[in-house]
């Protein structure tokens, strides 16, 4: 059911030809060739993607499915032994073409494992939505929902993608999944075209592709990692970096590694022997017999110089506290105004990097323009 305060007035669109491309949708296979069909995609002004993957024992995500859609048809892509995927890269880098997703998440890391490249311009139909008042992470079916009054079953994303053959329940889903994006890029564009924010939602996408490319540090990843000291922070950091690598080259979660309770722990431990060899003592035993010696090289060496601290992990004083408290209320008061959620300009994380003294890149877009001058923050 529809909700009572839809930010738009939802379109009378016909749903039985999406219908009947749901029912139509081509299955392509790891062997077929695909040049024929990108070639046709090149040609179209805008194209619909999605993915589906399994990654709940792996570190790499494994791709299980892509799914394409002009908005007529749906071809959904077997990427599974697959040995060339080379072909939909010209689509991904085709600047003429409009490559449509809803909350593109780890669809770029999929399509960048497949194709070593992502697709651009992009178009992302949650931050769209988002723009125009929507929630900010409004589901894909409670979106068509909003805009085109049509229902959709969910609930199948966990399922096993990579697992052959795929049912016909899951090859249904997949390309529901992916035939309403069209749709909505052109009805949400034309909305956001009519409130003069179809540049915003440009500049987002772009510094979404761009951040693809972005590496993360492991230290920050680690959950308590706040409240060491500087020192066991510099023990931290070598065992975040140890556990990195060791969760890539054997394709495991990080904390299939080690949790990150017990990181923090090993990193209060550095430098101290009897410490060390307690904690170590207290791990189960098949991680002990297989990484207990190289922890204790890791930690057992000489102390590594301390590290300064990132800024993500330094505590705003209370000057600052107070000061971050009055960038949210500005900001709160801009979002109501344009009727946005307020995390969609800037979140309570991003104030406190203004607050530090950082300046992040989006101050240079349209977040900028709308918090004015950045002193009175």
């Amino acid at each position: 059911m529809r909700s009572v305060s839809s930010p738009i007035k939802p379109s009378a669109i016909e749903p039985g030809p999406a219908e009947r491309a749901v029912q139509n949708a081509r299955f392509i296979g790891p062997r077929a060739d695909i040049s024929k069909l990108t070639e046709e995609w090149s040609s179209r002004p805008a194209v619909g993607l999605d993915t589906e993957f399994v990654r709940e024992r792996t570190f790499f995500p494994r791709p299980g499915l892509v799914q394409v859609s002009d908005g007529q048809a749906i071809w959904l892509l077997d990427p599974i032994e697959r040995e060339n995927f080379q072909e939909i890269m010209h689509v991904f880098e085709n600047h003429d073409v409009i490559k449509i997703l809803h909350s593109v998440g780890e669809d770029l890391q999929i399509f960048r494992l497949l194709t070593d490249t992502v697709p651009a311009p992009l178009f992302d139909t949650q931050i769209a939505a988002a723009m125009l008042g929507f929630p900010l992470q409004c589901r894909y079916e409670s979106l068509v929902e909003e805009c085109f009054q049509v229902s959709l079953s969910g609930g199948q994303a966990r399922s096993n993608w990579c697992k052959r053959p795929l049912s016909p329940r899951l090859l249904e889903y997949a390309a529901q999944d992916v035939i309403w994006l069209p749709p909505l890029q052109e009805f949400l564009g034309e909305a956001l075209e009519k409130k003069d924010r179809l540049h915003w939602l440009e500049e987002d996408c772009h510094r979404l592709i761009q951040s693809a490319d972005e590496p993360s540090s492991p230290l920050i990843r680690i959950k308590g990692a706040g409240r060491l000291d500087d020192q066991g922070l510099a023990w931290l950091d070598r065992l975040a970096d140890w556990r990195e690598q060791q969760a890539q080259s054997r394709d495991l979660p990080r904390g299939f590694i080690l949790r990150d309770d017990v990181m923090i722990d090993l990193a209060e431990a550095g430098g101290n022997p009897n410490r060390l060899r307690e904690v170590l003592a207290g791990l189960p035993h098949p991680v002990r017999r297989r990484h207990g010696e190289t922890l204790q090289d890791i930690l057992g060496g000489p102390a590594p110089e301390p590290l300064e601290r990132p800024l993500e992990l330094v505590p705003l004083d209370t000057e600052q506290r107070q000061r971050l408290k009055q960038a949210q209320k500005k900001v709160r008061s801009i979002a109501e105004e344009m009727a946005i959620d307020p995390a969609l300009i800037a979140s309570k994380r991003e104030l406190t990097r203004l607050i530090r003294g950082e300046r992040p890149e989006w101050l240079d877009g349209w977040r900028g323009k709308l918090l004015g001058d950045l002193p009175t923050i």
